[in-house]
């Protein structure tokens, strides 16, 4: 079950070298990085506070941590499976809401940050070992896609997050402006247009359908029905 507040939070670590992570799950969502161990917890302890104020100015209730003191937070390693006590249990329905309510946030919170910026300083980056604004953006896109598909329980459930992408592609192309469908510019280096996205769109699915009906048929699976 999802550790109460009553309880010490903890801070959970994990890295080497010069890349550490520092988890803090009492307040889902808040992460904070760093060169060393040390370096990663004292920047979780800040981040604590930064992601309250985030919360706040979004208009989300903080009640429920405000008297939390991350300097007393405890620290332990991530365990090996990557999975916490405050990650075990059933929600209660207060904790999905707060989970909703801190997503929309933390969007409007990133679409605020980028909206002002030009076209072409979103491709460039600051240097060779940074990504541009744009590949940091398409990470979120296709990661949070991918953490999505973690909730399924295949083939018990009628593929809800596949066909919840699918619902996504549906809706960005039905509110589509008519100056749109002509769109023809170069991202990170490539010429895309709509008609290309829309042809690679429906090229890649059925390379995967070609694809997954070669496994299917290698597991000796009945074939699906048409």
């Amino acid at each position: 079950m999802g550790t109460s507040l009553k309880e010490t939070p903890t801070i959970y670590v994990q890295g080497d070298g010069t890349y550490w992570l520092a988890h803090v799950p009492v307040l889902r969502g808040c992460i904070a990085s760093g060169t060393t161990r040390d370096e990663a917890i004292a920047n979780a302890r800040r981040a604590f506070r930064a992601y309250l104020e985030l919360l706040d100015a979004r208009g989300v209730s903080v009640d429920h941590w405000k008297d939390l003191d991350p300097a007393t937070f405890q620290v332990r390693d991530l365990p090996t499976d990557r999975v916490v006590p405050e990650d075990i249990g059933p929600l209660e329905e207060h904790e999905l809401r707060d989970f909703l309510h801190h997503f929309e946030a933390s969007r409007a919170a990133l679409i605020s940050l980028v909206r002002d910026i030009p076209a072409e300083e979103l491709e460039r980056k600051p240097s060779e070992a940074m990504w541009s604004v744009r590949e940091a953006l398409e990470h979120v896109m296709l990661t949070e896609a991918d953490f999505l598909s973690r909730l399924e329980k295949w083939p018990a459930d009628p593929y809800n997050t596949l066909q919840a992408i699918h619902r996504l592609v549906f809706q960005r192309f039905t509110v589509m402006e008519p100056a749109e469908t002509g769109l023809d510019h170069v991202v990170m280096g490539r010429r895309w247009t709509t008609r290309k996205v829309m042809r690679r769109m429906l090229e890649h699915e059925f390379e995967h359908l070609v694809h997954i009906k070669e496994i299917v048929d290698a597991l000796g699976a009945k074939e699906p029905p048409d």
